[in-house]
């Protein structure tokens, strides 16, 4: 078919209404105003999880994810969500707010029991980074949820170790293809947009961090490192290095986290020694039995309790020493406590420096939460929070009344009295997550967390939309040097902050020595440029889209270039690019390049290209394009097959076609044919781990194959219409050569 020559502001315009308005998300919800960047959001999710059965949701932390997620829910008929327990009151106030109903389970309560039962639509992981453990029971029973059902995931910092985290998390929705995907190619999944890619939203801006000194003891750390081993309970693993580095990091973390873990350290000592003193070596169920508390460790009668006992005796020199040493560490210890008072110090000297700002303080210790309490709480405007609830110098409160003298403004609660009023919240990582703190302006990071993720999430509770703050500071206590040489912390948050830039991007710097090398943008990176450059395409009126010939227009660019816009027939389009003549491809590179060649440039009118020297070969890139699709297709080159289940499936299929009789193959044929639908098609893990216990069911050829029809017949239903062919819809072709007619384009 002949292309329909046209301008190059209606090709560009038919390609970004195509791509990007295929929906047309809602103003408002409920008494909820959604910002254009959130709409923005709706509609691109709309169509990635109509076209992948899911999406994950990335933006930064503090751009409004919640509510976009709620517009979502507003469009299912039977929605659940999944998030940390401490999120329950923010989702349950989320959705009213919204207008719309769901179901809620915590993270916690999926790993100990079965998922809620019924039939979901839509089902939605906020703080989806708790599911990245493919494991766990919990990812086991995700998995089975999302099964025949939309998946909507939710994280500013999906990973937290390395590439496989964010694997794991599509495969929720894509099956063993998660882990073929490569960068370009997840970035089709992914919505991550960053503060600087919103420009209609004030934030506050990141000042640079700052270190805040405490002091070291490297002779309590050679001490520490010295401790014998422990002996582990009769049915555990020596986890000597795992204590010696347990304690250098509560160590760094304060020194009345170091005294608590080692009164631990010594109960369990303590109930070890008593059982094996009447011949008895305890389990770990054992060892839980025994009550510990502050002054006394208690078992009435260990031998009730049936443990083997042979060889107990020469174990007691072993759990004797052990304890000799802690009880050494901990008397040397105490020398140690001025650490606490510094650290305490440098925290009055960051409220001196921010005079009445609010500042909240995070540590991932409970313990040094406490210590520092101790040491800080006849201060005025101090309180704590941890899992047990907040407390003050006037006693405890609940953790609603905490927050609310706390952030008043972002709980959307009255101001409390002067007397009451909280300036300084030192809390533990559970409020790093899902909590608006926007009425601070202040971070400190009391201790390093493994993962830079954490980081994030904790300056994100205070800088993001809605703060009244021009400027978000954050400081860091340096960990004692020597504690740092041991374990590396920030060599290791170094090299995972790599890899999430990688995969996603980071934004900003969250600690002083901590800006990772990138040499290139991320593929999320550019592929929001490209979102953004389709964007200004919209401006212009689009070709007619009800004529079936693909829209074409000629351009002059620097190099040339070619971008093609793709429809399989299936209610999805694919965006194809090529550069310098070189096939099509679609890594977001390309894509990105080739958009911007094409942004903007002149029309290269036909007068100029009698010949069509410069559409030609643009078409010939497309057709064998569309060939090398209808290969893949056919082949099943896209598919996962090293999945279990799938390449069962396959090779009992072969057998069976093998061996059937032939008077019997006109029956067994269609069945084989509709049976491999299960093998082509593409569904998330849970779906996957059903179909490899379909591929080893034993039932006769005839049954397992209608059975296997059934399975493929319920995922096409739930997933997708029957695939076509590609077609080619719309292309702009880029020419750097000369041109004696050049049609200069009014914007």
């Amino acid at each position: 078919m002949a292309p329909l020559l046209t301008t190059a502001r209606h090709v560009r315009a038919f390609i970004a209404r195509t791509l990007l308005r295929d929906t047309v998300s809602p103003p408002s919800i409920g008494d909820v105003a959604l910002r254009p960047h959130q709409r923005a959001a709706v509609e691109r999710l709309r169509r990635v999880i109509r076209e992948h059965g899911g999406a994950l949701l990335a933006d930064d932390v503090g751009l409004g994810k919640t509510f976009v997620a709620v517009t979502l829910v507003r469009d299912a008929k039977h929605a659940l969500v999944i998030a940390p327990a401490a999120l329950r009151d923010m989702w349950r106030d989320a959705l009213a707010r919204g207008g719309a109903t769901a179901e809620f389970a915590s993270y916690d309560a999926l790993s100990r029991a079965h998922p809620p039962l019924g039939i979901f639509d839509l089902l939605i992981l906020d703080e989806a980074h708790h599911a990245r453990n493919p494991a766990t029971r919990r990812y086991a029973r995700l998995a089975t949820l999302a099964t025949n059902t939309q998946v909507l995931l939710m994280s500013a910092t999906p990973i937290h170790n390395n590439e496989t985290d964010l694997s794991a998390l599509l495969a929720l929705f894509l099956g063993a293809r998660a882990w073929q995907l490569t960068p370009e190619q997840r970035t089709a999944c992914i919505v991550r947009r960053e503060r600087d890619d919103v420009p209609d939203i004030v934030v506050p801006q990141l000042l640079p961090p700052t270190w805040l000194p405490t002091g070291d003891d490297a002779e309590l750390l050679e001490q520490i490192t010295a401790l014998p081993p422990p002996l582990p309970p009769r049915d555990g693993h020596d986890g000597g290095p795992l204590i010696t580095w347990g304690l250098a990091r509560q160590w760094a973390s304060s020194h009345g986290a170091l005294m608590r873990a080692l009164d631990r350290r010594l109960a369990h000592a303590a109930a070890l020694q008593s059982s094996l003193a009447v011949g008895r070596y305890p389990s770990r169920a054992t060892l839980a039995a025994w009550v510990c508390g502050d002054d006394a460790v208690q078992l009435s009668f260990p031998q009730l309790f049936h443990d083997e006992s042979e060889s107990a005796a020469p174990l007691l020199p072993i759990i004797a020493a052990h304890a000799s040493a802690l009880e050494l560490l901990r008397a040397r210890a105490r020398t140690s406590a001025w650490t606490d008072a510094a650290r305490a110090a440098r925290l009055r000297e960051v409220r001196a420096a921010h005079p009445g700002e609010k500042i909240v303080a995070f540590s991932q210790f409970a313990d040094t939460v406490q210590t520092l309490f101790t040491h800080l709480h006849d201060d005025p405007g101090v309180a704590s929070l941890t899992a047990h609830g907040g407390r003050v110098a006037g006693g405890t409160l609940s953790r609603p009344a905490t927050l609310a003298r706390f952030a008043p403004l972002a709980l959307g609660a009255h101001p409390p009295r002067d007397i009451e009023r909280i300036d300084l919240l030192l809390t533990t990582d559970l409020l790093s997550e899902g909590v608006n703190l926007h009425d601070a302006s202040v971070v400190v990071h009391l201790d390093l967390p493994w993962t830079p993720a954490r980081l994030e999430q904790r300056v994100g509770r205070a800088r993001r939309l809605g703060s009244l703050h021009a400027h978000t500071a954050v400081y860091a206590m340096s960990p004692p040097a020597s504690t740092e040489a041991l374990l590396r912390v920030e060599q290791r948050l170094l090299t995972k902050l790599r890899a999430a830039a990688r995969a996603v991007g980071v934004a900003g710097t969250i600690l002083p020595t901590l800006v990772p090398a990138q040499p290139e943008p991320a593929a999320s990176r550019q592929h929001e440029a490209l979102m953004r450059t389709l964007a200004r395409w919209l401006e212009h009126p689009a070709a007619p889209p009800t004529d079936p010939a693909p829209h074409t227009a000629t351009v002059r660019t620097t190099r040339p270039c070619v971008l093609a816009l793709f429809d399989d027939g299936r209610s999805r389009h694919h965006l194809a690019a090529s550069i310098d003549g070189h096939p099509l491809d679609d890594t977001v590179a390309t894509l990105h390049e080739a958009a911007t060649l094409v942004d903007n440039a002149a029309d290269y009118t036909a007068k100029s290209d009698p010949e069509n020297s410069v559409i030609h070969p643009a078409l010939a890139l497309a057709q064998h394009w569309i060939a090398r699709y209808a290969t893949t297709e056919a082949t099943g080159g896209a598919l996962p097959l090293h999945a279990p289940g799938r390449r069962q499936a396959m090779r009992r299929i072969a057998t069976i076609t093998a061996r059937t009789p032939h008077h019997r193959r006109p029956t067994l044929a269609p069945l084989a044919e509709r049976a491999r639908r299960a093998i082509t098609l593409p569904f998330g893990i849970g779906a996957e781990r059903v179909l490899h216990q379909l591929a080893t069911a034993p039932l006769p050829d005839e049954a397992w194959l209608r059975a296997l029809g059934t399975f493929a017949d319920t995922q096409e239903h739930a997933l997708r219409p029957p695939e076509q062919h590609l077609t080619l819809t719309a292309i702009i072709v880029g020419t750097s050569l000369p041109a004696t007619t050049v049609v200069e384009q009014s914007l």
